[in-house]
């Protein structure tokens, strides 16, 4: 947790997770392409805040603050194990921070009264790799994919096929019922798994799954952070479930999208066969599950804590398996996040509301990155300029 605390303790910075406009995110752009070293740390402690949300059932002040020192710990004792670190978060540190959060109404986020480990390890005790797809076993062996694409399957006697390499079962403790494989994908890179239940994962770019070594129990419980496709093997006496920062998605067997991307402000979940059931993770806000008809999306607003309902084209959604971005009329700024994701590259917009433009149309990312991006600069009239390495900047058409 490399200077972390400057950025969690910075009440502008946490503003500005919470509440994003183009004004805040241009300057914060501008803040990482002079300070590129400190691209990470911004991510992971954006990860981290967006942990917390707000909750039905109130908590007294002590509680919050102890559940929150509670995961700082644990995110900090993991970094610890690998390099040894001085305390950056003395006790004091945890409350006052804490109180920052509660300030501006954002509460911790729980399951039935208890902060999940996993799912807070998933998104925080390991840093995203810049250009290296990794595998993280629960037994703490670290497998790097070299591979554009890394296509990982799951045999019936627990061995791990990666392409071709064949790895053994990994011994798993008993004792440590929440220990999870982590499947880590950086921008620029794909990956494809089968899990032990025969479950089919299409992983995109700057995404990663938790998942464990083999599924117990009366539910088959995944974590997400990112972006996947998900073919369900059925299974009704154990329905699969997908847990996201904000929302479980649950169903029997099943095609779906989940996008839930901890640095955007949505969630969406999109069905193209079966059904599925959506709830979020406290369900104090809702009395009953929302679900889902092929068609459809589910779109929950982070910020306003509501999931609205409406019909789309499925393919929109899922044709990135395939490396194609389908969109109809969209803001250029969602589609240029999937092309920094899947290139991983960046984009500077000389005029904020450049990035509310309207389009329409549909691209082959295997094509050559400079038609596509000379595609896009046609679509929205805008010009797209290279200026520096993994960096473009967007400005008015003359």
């Amino acid at each position: 947790m490399d200077n972390l605390s400057k950025y969690i303790e910075d009440l502008s910075f946490i503003n500005w997770v919470f509440n994003p406009s183009p004004d805040v995110d241009f300057r914060w752009d501008q803040f990482e392409s002079q300070h590129p070293e400190e691209i990470a740390n911004i991510r992971q402690a954006r990860n981290i805040i967006l942990q917390f949300r707000t909750i039905a059932k109130s908590l007294p002040e002590e509680e919050k603050i102890l559940l929150f020192s509670r995961v700082l710990k644990d995110i900090e004792e993991k970094q610890k194990s690998k390099k040894r670190l001085r305390t950056l978060f003395p006790i004091f540190k945890y409350a006052a921070v804490a109180i920052i959060f509660f300030s501006i109404g954002a509460l911790l986020f729980y399951r039935e009264n208890v902060v999940n480990p996993a799912l807070y390890t998933l998104n925080s005790d390991i840093r995203m790799p810049e250009n290296q797809a990794q595998l993280i076993r629960s037994n703490g062996d670290n497998v790097i994919l070299d591979q554009q694409r890394a296509v990982l399957t799951y045999q019936k006697n627990g061995e791990l096929v990666i392409n071709k390499d064949t790895l053994k079962p990994a011994a798993v403790n008993s004792k440590n019922d929440l220990a999870l494989n982590q499947l880590i994908i950086p921008y620029g890179k794909t990956s494809e798994l089968v899990l032990p239940d025969g479950t089919k994962v299409f992983l995109n770019a700057g995404s990663r799954l938790g998942y464990p070594e083999r599924f117990t129990g009366e539910t088959r419980e995944v974590f997400l952070n990112g972006e996947a496709y998900f073919e369900v093997k059925h299974d009704s006496k154990h329905p699969f479930v997908v847990l996201v920062n904000d929302l479980k998605i649950k169903d029997l067997g099943t095609k779906f999208n989940i996008s839930a991307y901890s640095s955007d402000a949505r969630v969406e979940t999109v069905l193209a066969e079966g059904k599925v059931s959506i709830r979020q993770n406290n369900s104090g806000f809702f009395t009953s599950d929302t679900e889902l008809s092929p068609g459809q999306l589910a779109l929950f607003n982070r910020q306003e804590g509501k999931i609205t309902v409406e019909n789309v084209d499925v393919d929109e959604y899922i044709l990135w398996t395939h490396g194609i971005v389908k969109f109809e009329t969209v803001d250029l700024s969602r589609v240029i996040k999937k092309i920094e994701r899947y290139y991983n590259i960046h984009f500077r917009y000389d005029d904020p509301m450049l990035g509310a433009v309207l389009i329409s149309g549909k691209l082959e990312l295997k094509e050559d990155k400079r038609e596509v991006l000379e595609r896009i600069a046609r679509t929205a009239s805008v010009k797209i300029e290279e200026a520096g390495e993994g960096y473009y900047d967007i400005s008015k058409r003359e």
